[in-house]
């Protein structure tokens, strides 16, 4: 595999967004590893063909050709030229989209993973202040793939680069990065993820929707802005918050007529503390154990592997900090250096029912090596001028991956704490 060139520009000396020579020198890193000896027969009338940008009134189709692939513009964006006929710019002022297909053989072969790594260290050699905010995995033209968000906090131009890459069953590099300033990154990430959406690559074909997310994709969008702080904590908190209930409200069933009787709860289905101190509704086929004597540490909700524990937390001053408070004992106990709060999105705070619910989630292994998805709550009630928290910790296999939050939310929503 050939080496990356260096870009000769300094993110520090010069905005990142704000020139095409960019996407220029980042187009020659990524055609480098092509085989130049193709490159060399790019004909002059397809070189002449994107020579000056396009501009689309309205959504337009792209396609490649040579036949490769086919892609959105949508409204506004226009189409500009890559470095070679293997790729294609699309951009709206300083946001702009790289799309690369590469058909691999055998003296130029790249992995999805090299692909998008070999771009972040790219940017890295630029940038003093580089961070790798995010990893993961997605569905590119049909195709399993991996991708990286990566920021540059330069102070006068701070910049998001995420790149995503995937190889096709036919030995297909298909590479997409798409770079914009931190201040347009949030409102630009629909028209992005369209235009990555709609990659369509011959002969390949894309799967169902529900078999690619597990969330919505303004979910998706939404926490990629707090994780490269597009929005303060107390923001995101608030917008996830608010996105969730309008979600949970577009999923809720329609309300049965009214000759209908509603459905009785199950018995046993409402746990009263022995001691008084709270009651909660617990989810039908969990069972509840209470700890210690008289359920004096809280009380334990089991379903099979799957666990939360209801317990009350230690002095604190709000409903976050019993949640940083705990977190913190765990780095602790397993000496980690991990920065609080855990999880990528930060804390989300919800409100409602009287409760006040303070969350991080986030996935763990436990010692024998088991992936589970955790959560870490602080409940309180949202009126009056003395609190009395609790503290919940749960635990869902990935099994259960999809029902975890709900099932948690749930349960944490419908706690009722008396008056102090």
């Amino acid at each position: 595999m050939r080496d990356f060139p260096r870009i000769p520009l300094s993110w520090r000396e010069r905005p990142l967004v704000s020139s095409q020579e960019l996407y220029v020198r980042l187009s020659q890193t990524i055609q480098n590893r092509n085989n130049k000896a193709r490159q060399n027969k790019i004909t002059v009338a397809i070189l002449a063909a994107l020579i000056l940008p396009i501009a689309a009134a309205a959504q337009t189709a792209y396609h490649d050709p040579q036949g490769r692939y086919d892609v959105q513009i949508p409204a506004g964006w226009q189409l500009a030229p890559g470095n070679s006929a293997d790729q294609i710019v699309i951009q709206n002022g300083a946001a702009q989209a790289l799309i690369t297909v590469l058909q691999q053989d055998a003296s130029s072969t790249m992995t999805a993973s090299q692909f998008v790594d070999g771009t972040g260290r790219e940017i890295q050699s630029r940038c003093p202040t580089f961070q790798n905010r995010l990893i993961g995995q997605l569905t590119l033209a049909g195709s399993p793939g991996v991708y990286s968000i990566f920021v540059c906090n330069d102070a006068k131009s701070p910049t998001v680069a995420e790149a995503s890459s995937a190889l096709t069953a036919g030995g297909v590099l298909i590479g997409f990065t798409a770079i914009a300033p931190l201040a347009q990154y949030y409102e630009s990430l629909p028209a992005l993820d369209a235009i990555r959406d709609s990659l369509h690559v011959a002969g390949e074909q894309s799967p169902p929707a529900a078999d690619i997310a597990t969330e919505s994709l303004a979910m998706t969008e939404l926490k990629k802005a707090c994780v490269v702080g597009v929005f303060a904590q107390v923001e995101c908190a608030r917008r996830i918050s608010i996105l969730l209930g309008k979600e949970e409200l577009a999923a809720a069933p329609a309300v049965a007529p009214a000759a209908a009787p509603a459905a009785a709860p199950a018995p046993g289905s409402v746990y009263h503390d022995p001691q008084g101190r709270f009651s909660f509704w617990a989810p039908q086929g969990w069972s509840a154990i209470p700890q210690g004597e008289k359920g004096a540490l809280g009380v334990q909700l089991r379903s099979g592997s799957n666990w939360i524990n209801v317990l009350p937390a230690d002095l604190a001053a709000s409903t976050s900090e019993v949640v940083l408070h705990q977190e913190q004992k765990i780095a602790v106990q397993s000496k980690s250096s991990r920065k609080m709060p855990f999880g990528p999105a930060g804390l989300t705070q919800i409100l409602g029912n009287g409760t006040e619910v303070n969350y991080d989630h986030f996935s763990a292994v436990t010692p024998q090596g088991e992936a589970v998805e955790t959560y870490i709550g602080g409940v309180g009630n949202i009126a009056g001028s003395s609190h009395g928290f609790l503290l919940m910790v749960a635990g869902f296999g990935a099994e259960q991956k999809d029902e975890a939050g709900p099932i948690f939310l749930s349960v944490a929503q419908s706690i009722v704490i008396p008056a102090h």
